[in-house]
């Protein structure tokens, strides 16, 4: 053979491999989840739970300010009290109002919408005379414009965050949500015993301003449906000028459907949501009674101060900050281990129930420490430790549910996380007025023996449930909406 035969037949060769290996680097790799950076997903995420920290805050400032207004307004404590009762409801049920819009028409104009609701209805409620009709009407105003985070936070978070890191971004995302009534009695009572009653709605109008503007100039949408993995937005500076809604991007994500009251009874029927919902109402509903009892018990037992019966709220504060930080990226971890072991490399979003159980048996030991603790009036330290455990346990749940919830429906995170939170306020309502009558007949110890029994039983079996059951649920589901996705296009 030729030295030139053999040359050509080399240069032939190479030329194949550099062809093949341009084919290998011209190849279009699939598109990241989300065009935004770390910093600005970060920046996002700080935005989202800024905001969602007013409204429960909202609910929580009041409080301490019940007495002065039934003064104020001359009504008996219970017309006071029910203005409270009135809160929590439509805050129960608010976000399911809004999320029926954001999984459709996008997060940005409802977030700016809502909270300016919110801003408006503090304002009337801190000028406007003294008449207990307007303070019924503008309370509810305040918790429908107030409500409207919680859903739409959650939403944001599953816009922008993958599967495997998002139980760590909604435990971030969660701190809003529950510092509010914790730190609420703490500024309610500073507020109303060195100022006046109407500074309260002063304080979370100025502060809410300054939230929106936030919102105004540097939250962009990121709904999928919209926007895709957010190319278009992530372009944007950070601070830009406001527009109230944004153009459907060129690779946006399949189209949401329109939201319908039967739309959410099929979600709510569906029985994971079903059952995370009276969960996460057990859990809350246990806790609230710690909460309603414990400044009586401080005030009573350990002749504590108002101002000393405030902070001693941040002890279960803590307890859920921690719990929800420690909680979702032990979650997350846990996911990616599963995920390295398994051969496909993927895993179900039933991983997420995993470790919950270990959330829900501090929580019964926090519930039960609590009420015997109050019961043999042991040292103060000791009772906040129950509280303490009793909140690091809920919010260690709530945020693994959240996470599940958000990867069984990403096309619909705002609704399933309202539909999740929906029985939690009306819960703790009715927690709140059987509570003192439970304690009276039972005695202290004994009534949060039974509740601690109940979240054992109650909260424990149901996530065992969840665990058994959810695959073949999620399995027979998937079947039917593909089967549905079949019949449509004949």
């Amino acid at each position: 053979m030729s030295e030139t035969t053999i040359t050509k037949s080399d240069n032939s060769s190479m030329n194949r491999a550099e062809k093949g290996i341009e084919t290998v680097e011209t190849k279009p790799s699939p598109p990241s989840y989300t065009a935004f950076p770390a910093s600005r997903r970060k920046f996002i995420i700080f935005i989202v739970t800024f905001i969602g920290f007013f409204g429960p805050l909202s609910g929580g400032i009041y409080l301490p300010a019940l007495n002065v207004l039934s003064e104020a307004y001359h009504v008996s404590d219970n017309q006071i009290n029910a203005t409270v009762s009135v809160f929590m409801l439509i805050f129960a049920f608010g976000p399911l109002i809004w999320a029926s819009l954001a999984d459709y028409r996008g997060r940005r104009p409802l977030y700016i919408v809502s909270f300016a609701v919110f801003i408006v209805a503090n304002i009337l409620l801190a000028s406007v005379p003294a008449k207990y009709g307007a303070l019924v009407a503008l309370r509810i105003v305040q918790a429908l414009g107030g409500s409207s985070v919680t859903s739409l936070g959650a939403g944001t978070i599953a816009d922008m965050v993958e599967p495997k890191y998002r139980a760590s971004a909604m435990s971030l995302f969660l701190l809003g949500p529950q510092l509010g009534p914790v730190l609420g009695p703490v500024i309610g009572g500073l507020l109303t015993g060195r100022a006046n009653w109407r500074w309260i709605f002063g304080f979370l109008a100025i502060a809410g301003s300054s939230a929106w503007l936030l919102l105004l100039f540097c939250l962009p949408e990121t709904l999928r449906s919209r926007v895709g993995n957010g190319t278009e937005s992530a372009a944007k500076p950070w601070v830009f000028l406001p527009s109230f809604a944004s153009k459907i991007a060129k690779n946006h994500g399949p189209p949401g459907k329109i939201p319908t009251p039967k739309m959410f009874w099929n979600l709510f029927c569906y029985p994971p949501i079903a059952i995370v919902s009276c969960n996460t109402a057990i859990l809350f509903s246990t806790y609230y009674c710690i909460a309603v009892t414990l400044p009586r018990v401080l005030a009573r037992t350990y002749h504590w101060s108002t101002t000393e019966v405030g902070l001693a709220f941040l002890a279960s504060g803590v307890g859920m900050i921690i719990g929800s930080l420690a909680g979702g990226r032990f979650s997350d971890r846990r996911r990616a281990r599963a995920v390295k072991a398994s051969p496909e490399g993927k895993v179900a979003p039933e991983r997420r129930l995993a470790d919950q159980i270990w959330g829900v048996l501090l929580c019964a030991a926090g519930t039960l420490m609590y009420g015997w603790f109050c019961d043999r009036a042991i040292h103060p330290a000791a009772v906040l430790a129950g509280t303490f455990l009793a909140g690091f346990g809920m919010t260690w749940v709530f945020v693994t549910s959240t996470a599940f919830l958000t990867e069984c429906f990403p096309a619909n995170a705002a609704g399933v996380f309202a539909l999740g939170v929906m029985l939690r306020n009306p819960a703790a309502a009715l927690a709140a007025v059987i509570t003192e009558p439970l304690i009276s007949r039972m005695g202290f110890g004994w009534c949060f023996t039974g509740l601690a029994v109940m979240e054992f039983v109650l909260a424990g079996g149901a996530v065992l449930l969840l665990r058994v059951k959810s695959p073949s649920w999620r399995t027979k589901r998937e079947a039917k909406l593909a089967q549905a996705a079949a019949a449509a296009k004949k």
